[in-house]
């Protein structure tokens, strides 16, 4: 548990992360209605397998050191379905990070030959880790995060950098990494049109 930090309403000051060239990030929400489901947690992971869990201020969503980490051009953030994680940080903390890489759009592009997509199937197949989606569905308002909870965020974050490492190399393998790159100058743009009301079908969970 050394390597999980826990923080109330945002990252503290001290904590630089300006250099850090890719960070995986996940959030956690009490579900997946936008405007009815708050928005509970962001969950920063690095390659160095350190875990930062900031649980928001539910009342404010003010989080500024958070926002201007995840305001770096310099820095990649790596997501599984972006799209979904990028709808929530724009509409709960008004930010949008530019530099992104979506695992999930990534392994459609690249493993066409598989239906497969998710998080724990690309980290069983890519990683041959077996892991539990099991607190997926459990409370995440919970003010006191059970040790499974902790866990289970700091791990959806903990194998995006050797996913993103091995899709990357089967996408240029494959002719197809400026396809996946155009891609991930499209979805900010859907996300500003699905928080703007329109109803999108594309990069769909």
């Amino acid at each position: 548990m050394n390597n999980i930090k826990i923080f109330e309403n945002d990252l503290p000051a001290d904590i630089d992360l300006s250099n850090e060239k890719t960070i995986g990030i996940d959030n956690e929400a009490l579900g997946l209605v936008l405007g009815r489901d708050p928005l509970t947690l962001v969950q920063l992971g690095l390659q160095s397998k350190h875990f930062f869990l900031i649980k928001l201020n539910r009342e404010t969503y003010k989080a500024p050191n958070l926002v201007k980490i995840l305001s770096n051009p310099s820095t990649q953030f790596v997501m599984h379905y972006a799209r979904q994680d990028l709808l929530w940080l724009k509409y709960h903390l008004n930010v949008q990070p530019k530099n992104i890489f979506c695992t999930k759009v990534a392994s459609k592009i690249a493993r066409t030959a598989s239906s497969y997509h998710g998080y724990k199937d690309l980290v069983k197949e890519l990683c041959g880790k077996d892991i539990s989606k099991k607190e997926q569905q459990s409370d995440w308002g919970n003010p006191n995060l059970s040790t499974k909870q902790i866990n289970y965020a700091a791990q959806d974050t903990e194998y995006l950098f050797e996913i993103k490492d091995k899709l990357t190399k089967m996408l240029i393998r494959e002719k197809r990494i400026d396809l996946f790159e155009k891609c991930m100058k499209v979805i900010p743009v859907l996300v500003d049109m699905e928080i703007s009301g329109y109803k999108l079908e594309t990069f769909e969970h």
